[in-house]
């Protein structure tokens, strides 16, 4: 029972790491969007695309991860997810033309999509229900880690040595990575046998799909989870360091620390809202109020520009610690779903964040793209910060949005079993 004990915290960890590794990958684009529309010769509108090419694989493919996840376990998904990701940005970071970079990024995008299913797939299985949230949250904490570390100290990585030098770094780590998982993990549940129930054959993919797009407050829980979700994937997964730069008058390297501070806020308030959570046992309150101090604390940034830097690092940093009560939507989802589903509808409400990530970060490049000048790319394009107010408006809609679902939610504090 110790060894077992011992061992779900290596597990634990080695799948956070991976959250973390495949994070930085994820959001990197963002502290190079000038190398990448001068390397590529596109506009902001393609290379939204280009960037949001990891998400357009990333969201179908949360659907058969969860019952991938639920089948084979950890083990192997993620040995094969960290050596694919690595593969992928070799392969980017080499690209000559937009065509092998779209391959680059979708492989990274598909290996990708393992990571947060495997992380919570981890914590369901191998720890009682009483320490999940605050899990869930310490582990996207670590990825969150390395969201920040895409930023920031990323951003002076590329500009000592470039960017593809840089990827090609970070492609190295995601192999050993995948040889260390592969001789660490050893079995996926505390229970495991050499068998698998039948109650766990593939066919648990069709009922988890079923029981799930049959059930309104999945529904609702998951489409709190989308549109919550797009401050952090438009602002720091591609556009938060132009804008800052535009509308701040500062430099890459200051605009990508405090875009930064983005996820510095989720890595903080990923445990803190977990343990709230966890000790009020009810979800829906702490999701409602996450959702509304994240609008509050985004809006300013977005309209009020005058503001100081310094203020500037505040409100970032408070908008990520509010967006991490979106964490618990996925807790939730565990929670109003049976057991023998838990790794679906874990993915499927994943597969439901993806898509709005998708349409977001194209969306917001063509609505930059449609009130500056249209027909310049690469290096040649620029925009005002009336163009950037104008784009990024579409967030503030989401929050409004997600809040009024939030209200929604049912949560009556229900209890469960331990595994």
């Amino acid at each position: 029972m110790t060894k077992s004990r011992n061992l779900r915290w290596w597990i634990w960890a080695l799948a956070a790491f991976f959250y973390f590794y495949e994070y930085l990958l994820r959001v990197s684009p963002n502290i190079m969007v000038p190398e990448l529309m001068q390397a590529f010769n596109v506009n902001a509108g393609e290379l939204g695309i280009l960037v949001a090419s990891f998400l357009a694989i990333y969201a179908p493919m949360q659907l058969p991860v969860g019952i991938l996840m639920d089948r084979f376990g950890a083990r192997l998904l993620l040995t094969f997810a960290s050596l694919g990701c690595g593969i992928g940005a070799f392969v980017f970071a080499l690209s000559n033309s937009i065509g092998q970079a779209f391959v680059g990024r979708i492989l990274i995008g598909l290996c990708s999509s393992f990571a947060f299913v495997g992380m919570v797939y981890v914590c369901s299985h191998w720890f009682e229900k009483e320490r999940r949230a605050l899990l869930v949250g310490a582990a996207n904490s670590i990825s969150m880690l390395g969201a920040f570390a895409g930023g920031g100290p990323l951003s002076i990585m590329v500009q000592k040595i470039g960017w593809r030098s840089s990827l090609i770094f970070w492609a190295f780590i995601g192999i050993v990575l995948a040889a260390v998982i592969y001789f660490v993990i050893r079995k996926d549940t505390p229970h495991e046998t050499d068998s698998k129930p039948a109650s766990e054959t593939p066919n648990t993919l069709f009922e988890g799909i079923k029981i799930f797009f049959t059930s309104v407050q999945n529904w609702i829980n998951a489409l709190v989870a989308l549109l919550a979700y797009t401050v952090t994937t438009a602002v720091g997964g591609l556009w938060g360091v132009q804008f800052i730069q535009n509308a701040y008058g500062v430099r890459k390297e200051v605009a990508s620390f405090a875009a930064s501070m983005l996820f510095f806020g989720w890595m903080v308030g990923g445990p803190v809202m977990g343990f709230i959570s966890d000790k009020l046992r009810n979800r829906k309150y702490i999701i409602s109020l996450g959702v509304l101090g994240t609008l509050l604390a985004f809006a300013p940034i977005v309209y009020y520009t005058s503001m100081s830097i310094f203020w500037v690092y505040i409100l970032i940093f408070l908008t990520g610690l509010f967006s991490a009560s979106q964490l618990i939507c996925f807790t939730f989802a565990t929670e109003i779903n049976p057991h023998r589903v838990k790794g679906a509808s874990i993915a499927i409400t994943n597969f439901l964040v993806a898509i709005g990530g998708t349409i977001v970060q194209p969306l917001i490049g063509y609505l930059l793209q449609s009130s500056a000048n249209k027909n310049l790319k690469g290096a040649a394009q620029q925009f005002t910060l009336q163009n950037y107010k104008y784009a990024l408006t579409v967030l503030p809609i989401c929050l409004i949005a997600a809040w009024f679902l939030s209200l929604l939610l049912k949560d009556d504090g229900r209890k469960h079993q331990p595994f």
